[in-house]
């Protein structure tokens, strides 16, 4: 049995048929949201699996110990129950194929990996390794296109096509360097702007209760809103009335005015993060 770490998975290689298939017994009883191949088992992490996957180390760490006594292994194997965990059946002669995978960045927006086959415990990986991340999957032409949700998406891909060895593949990714960094370099400044914009979002939202309106209208909802309350409330058409309630309508019509140019920001700022 050989046992490898990386920061994200335990790799498990059985060269014994008969532990290999009884493992796979228990993890076909136990793991039921497992993906893998016959010789060749994938178990993604899963917070309703962590009792099982610990007991799966444990028996792991017991046929280790039959063969092996590397303590620091053994103590690297019982802290993996939150990785990926990879089972495979070491074959005589086992060729690892090897994969090109071209990278597209497409308009600052996205990331399309083509792929040499319909491979889906490939894909599968792919999603893994994003987690969290939007995903468009099309058979037909071989392409994941991968939709970043904040601006260390390019952190984790650049860590990813530094590495060759991927699971049960080696990995070539072939991209241009200069449309990668100006890509990254759009989507800090991108993501900087929805910081700001959320950040914005908190202060305006008074502004937006003083107009009667919420953060999912339109703007011109809220423009019809803001019309139709400066009309209600403009001091011209409160001419003659007693003081105190004419003082009242200007301070509220001060109010609209100042919440509208606030929100008119807002909905500027939104347009150039779109």
């Amino acid at each position: 049995m050989e046992l490898t770490f990386t920061p994200e998975m335990c790799a498990i290689a059985v060269d014994d048929r008969a532990v290999y298939y009884r493992l796979q017994h228990i993890i076909d009883e136990h793991f039921p949201h497992r993906i893998g191949r016959k010789d060749k088992i994938i178990l993604f992490p899963k917070p309703q699996e962590l009792h099982q996957r610990r007991y799966f180390l444990k028996l792991i760490a017991k046929l280790y110990k039959k063969t092996n006594s590397d303590e620091s292994v053994l103590n690297e194997l019982s802290n993996s129950y939150s990785k990926t965990i990879k089972l495979s059946l070491i074959q005589s002669g086992m060729v690892v194929p090897h994969m090109h995978i071209n990278v597209r960045f497409e308009n600052h927006h996205a990331i399309t990996f083509e792929l040499a086959n319909n491979d889906r415990l490939l894909v599968s990986y792919f999603k893994n390794y994003f987690k969290d991340h939007l995903f468009q999957y099309r058979m037909r032409s071989r392409t994941l296109t991968l939709f970043p949700n904040s601006d260390l998406t390019c952190k984790r891909l650049e860590k990813l096509m530094q590495v060759q060895k991927h699971m049960a593949w080696y990995i070539h990714f072939h991209y241009d360097l200069e449309a990668f960094k100006q890509f990254e370099k759009a989507y800090k400044v991108r993501f900087e702007r929805k910081r700001r914009f959320n950040a914005m979002y908190g202060i305006l939202e008074d502004y937006f209760k003083a107009l009667g309106c919420s953060v999912d209208d339109s703007f011109e909802r809220v423009r019809g809103q803001y019309l139709k309350l400066v009309k209600e409330y403009h001091p011209d058409t409160h001419h003659g009335k007693p003081a105190s309630l004419s003082a009242h309508y200007r301070e509220k019509f001060e109010k609209i005015r100042l919440a509208y140019e606030m929100v008119r920001t807002y909905y500027q700022d939104r347009a150039q993060i779109a």
